[in-house]
């Protein structure tokens, strides 16, 4: 049953379908464009875009800090319009030095307003359900975000021009995600005087020696996982147009992941109170390892693509829970604001270069080797979770250092 706890995360929900459909699906679609009428190579403008999302992780611990200091309910309100006025700015670049401002002042501003964010300003609030179900939540509505806006991104574009679309998009932003941010996010926040309305689990969290190791290695797992994020979500439709579909059909097996995404993380709400974040970080791996696999083989036919598309959508929804909620069971809530914007910052850090290096890779070798680096990441990624200490299986031994 929907109580009126449960309606900050709903909000927060819709407020990601906005937010990462403005501010990263809509560029698969329209940067491009932008890029033959600015004069740019394919590589060259998802090279700015590389650099925006750079900058976007500097941002990243600043916004960690805020929120742990102040709470999300201004620095979201406050983010969301700097966001939206970003993006409005995108419909007047003329040359490619507007163009690398306005992204880099967009991605910043996303910062404030993305899921890293989202996860820290709920955990915060005095809630009667536990942070990791409203973490499950918000993502479950995130999840279609793609499905959303790469058809009306493309529709938009198609309709009025890249310019008019990103005007579109701009107000469109300002006038949900504001409003959102600064109404649902009201109400009391935990303190250290009286213990939270919802129980918490009982998870050890690592410590010592353990908690340095675990930290490096999940941040190395986090970093391969995502590294190919930002080229799937730039990058999808040129590549599968690569393996001999049209931009149309791109598109709608680009749309498909969405809903995947949310029946992925709606299974993971359903058994996650059975269900350590640990295992759900593996169920997510194993998935996306099998969509780009399909992908690969059989991804030239139509089923094929759409099974790769789904298995994928499935694993990556699942895997934004686990960025949330792999961090909170590992090593506890005090400093989970800003320890999720240093874990963002080092990730985004890195997986900036992505949209470049696989537009490159796109550019020179084709769509079908692009996709198979994705997996060779993804590898690396279920290595480096191996690696990764379990505190349930060490709570002996780091209770007698």
């Amino acid at each position: 049953m929907i109580t009126r706890d449960h309606l900050p995360a709903i909000g927060l929900g819709f407020s990601q379908i906005m937010g990462y459909g403005t501010l990263m699906y809509a560029y698969a679609i329209l940067l491009p464009h932008m890029a033959e009428d600015l004069g740019l190579t394919l590589s060259g403008v998802f090279g700015i875009l590389s650099l925006g999302l750079f900058f976007g992780g500097l941002m990243a611990p600043i916004a960690g800090k805020l929120v742990d200091r102040y709470g999300g309910r201004w620095v979201m309100t406050l983010g969301s319009t700097i966001a939206a006025a970003t993006v409005f700015s995108l419909s007047f670049v003329d040359t490619t030095v507007e163009l690398f401002v306005a992204i880099l002042l967009a991605e910043g501003a996303g910062m404030f307003v993305l899921y890293n964010v989202a996860f820290a300003s709920v955990a915060r609030l005095d809630l009667s359900i536990p942070p990791q179900k409203s973490i499950s939540i918000i993502t479950l509505f995130g999840g279609v975000a793609s499905t959303i806006f790469w058809p009306l991104t493309l529709a938009l574009y198609t309709a009025l021009g890249w310019q008019s679309t990103w005007i579109v998009l701009g107000l469109a932003l300002l006038l949900t995600c504001v409003p959102i941010h600064y109404f649902s996010l009201r109400g009391p926040e935990i303190t250290s005087d009286s213990p939270p309305k919802s129980a918490r689990p009982n998870w050890p969290e690592l410590t010592g020696p353990l908690r340095k190791q675990g930290m490096l290695w999940m941040v190395i797992s986090f970093v391969f996982s995502g590294y190919l994020m930002g080229a799937v979500m730039t990058l999808w439709v040129t590549n599968v147009q690569d393996l001999g579909h049209s931009a149309a059909m791109a598109a709608l097996a680009g749309a498909v992941i969405g809903p995947f995404k949310t029946v992925g993380r709606f299974f993971e709400m359903l058994v996650s109170r059975n269900m350590y974040p640990r295992v759900t970080y593996a169920l997510s791996l194993g998935l996306m390892f099998s969509g780009f696999a399909v992908l690969l083989v059989v991804g030239f036919t139509l089923p094929g693509l759409m099974l790769a598309a789904a298995l994928y959508g499935m694993g990556d929804g699942i895997k934004t829970i686990a960025r949330g909620t792999l961090p909170l069971a590992l090593f506890g809530a005090k400093g989970y604001g800003a320890r999720l914007g240093w874990i963002s910052f080092v990730q985004m850090g890195i997986n900036a270069s992505a949209p470049f290096a696989f537009a490159w890779i796109t550019q020179v070798f084709g769509g079908w080797w692009s996709f198979l680096i994705m997996i060779l990441c993804l590898c690396c990624a279920i290595a480096a979770f191996q690696l990764i200490p379990d505190p349930r299986s060490t709570k002996a031994a780091v209770a007698t250092e």
